[in-house]
């Protein structure tokens, strides 16, 4: 695939190599500082550690929550809870072992579709309103005297170019929140497209103002390669991109670890070909990981990489057969570790599947036999790690993904007296536990090996 960018640039398999070739050999000159290289293999076990035993008072119910900074002592959550007139409101906290920290209220109805996300750097959170027609955001940081809590005009504008498809309108657009080194940005896909074009829209918002704003669209074209440097493989490369569409694109997951220098969306794609006017007589599918990044200049750029994937595995052997090709039903979702992005996907809402797109490697690596996900799991972000997660009887059974060996990924089970219900994720590694019979729970998911040494990365 190519990558993506306004002028359309081919893409290399050994661009991301190079990459990281070249920075390494830049930060090893005479008297250069000595640069700390993370080359450490990822855990094989992963402990639990309760942050907030006991969170909200009877007359709030907890929405939300999200990491502040790493591995710090605090999480942020999202609360709903009746005003005195009887309205409701959302109310922003930030709260540890000790109790609540710093909280505020949002200016926005108490019924709104509201979810937090965590910022790259301790001491703030961003929070989310989300619903037809709307898109609004809020920073809160209260460290900041001047704006402890900076908003926005409704950003539903967004993409104001688009839509590049038949059918689609602005309230079609899936939007996200992502952060990139220079600060934060919304990205968009369509839900649909008209040929063989994936487009991606991105926008780096404004945070200097009086109020959160947009900046200047970027459309991404990432396109099937083709060999157009001649007049007669021009022609042909066009004639393909027509008869190529996607009728159907749905976005699976984002990056839920904002502090690197790159994001990536994973998403599926069903495909649709035509030959001289007359569809082929089957419909294919595949998922797919774009990464975002910033070339040199500060204008956002990408990678697409697909997989299409025919599982032969055990899963084609139950009754019915089990669709070969990747769906859009649950379960999915993405994480990343230090060296490879994640995708939870599956067949058919059948069989569930995982693959591994290594950093310095352009093909993906499918691991489902070898860890044998399940379709009630949850791909779980820990710091610069990953794990699976699922409920069984009230418990919470954990398998530690270990990439260096996935069959030896370890499985422990972390029960409690009250019953666990439900597991509601903030990115890396803050969850909350809701309970069957008492108060939820934040907890912090991590190796074992950190726990006598809390890191705090930016």
């Amino acid at each position: 695939m190519r990558l993506g960018s306004p002028s359309r640039p081919r893409w290399s398999p050994w661009l991301g190599s190079l990459a990281a070739l070249v920075s390494l050999a830049s930060a090893c000159g005479e008297g250069l500082p000595d640069v700390p290289l993370k080359l450490s293999k990822n855990c094989n076990e992963v402990e639990v550690v309760s942050l907030v035993p006991r969170l909200g008072e009877s007359n709030e119910d907890v929405l939300d929550v999200a990491a502040n900074g790493t591995l710090g002592e605090s999480a942020w959550v999202l609360l709903r809870r009746s005003a005195p007139d009887g309205s409701l409101e959302l109310w922003v906290q930030r709260i540890g072992a000790e109790g609540v920290e710093h909280e505020v209220l949002l200016p926005v109805d108490g019924a709104a579709s509201v979810f937090l996300a965590p910022a790259p750097e301790s001491g703030r959170v961003w929070v989310v309103h989300d619903e037809p027609g709307i898109f609004e955001l809020w920073r809160v940081t209260p460290d900041d005297a001047a704006r402890p809590l900076l908003g926005s005009t409704n950003l539903s504008v967004f993409p104001s170019d688009g839509p590049p498809c038949e059918g689609c309108d602005h309230d079609d657009w899936p939007r996200r929140l992502f952060f990139l080194p220079t600060g934060p940005g919304l990205v968009a896909l369509p839900r649909q497209s008209s040929d063989a074009s994936l487009v991606v829209w991105v926008n780096l918002l404004s945070t200097n103002s009086a109020e959160i704003q947009l900046g200047t669209e970027h459309r991404l074209n990432f396109e099937p390669p083709c060999d157009d440097s001649t007049p007669e493989s021009e022609a042909y490369c066009e004639e393909q991109r027509m008869n190529l569409r996607y009728p159907v694109i749905s976005l699976l997951g984002i990056q839920q670890d904002p502090r690197q220098t790159t994001t990536t969306l994973f998403g599926h794609r069903t495909r649709r070909q035509t030959y001289d006017g007359d569809p082929f007589p089957l419909e294919s599918a595949d998922v797919f990981m774009v990464s975002l990044r910033l070339e040199e200049a500060g204008i956002p750029a990408g990678v697409l990489r697909s997989y299409s994937g025919f599982y032969a595995g055990e899963g084609l052997e139950v009754p019915g057969n089990t669709p070969p090709v990747p769906t859009a039903d649950p379960p999915y979702g993405m994480a990343i570790d230090r060296f490879a992005a994640y995708g939870l996907f599956s067949n058919g809402g059948t069989l569930a599947r995982i693959v591994q797109l290594p950093d310095a490697d352009p093909e993906f690596v499918e691991l489902t036999e070898q860890v044998h996900p399940e379709l009630d799991m949850q791909l779980l972000q820990l710091d610069r790690d990953v794990a699976l997660g699922r409920l069984v009887d009230g418990a919470w059974e954990l398998t530690k993904l270990f990439p260096d060996k996935p069959s030896e990924s370890s499985v422990m089970l972390h029960s409690d007296d009250e019953g666990i219900v439900e597991v509601i994720s903030g990115g890396v590694g803050t969850f909350i536990l809701r309970k069957q019979s008492g108060p939820p729970e934040i907890v912090r998911l991590r190796c074992p090996d950190v726990a006598d040494s809390i890191e705090q990365d930016s």
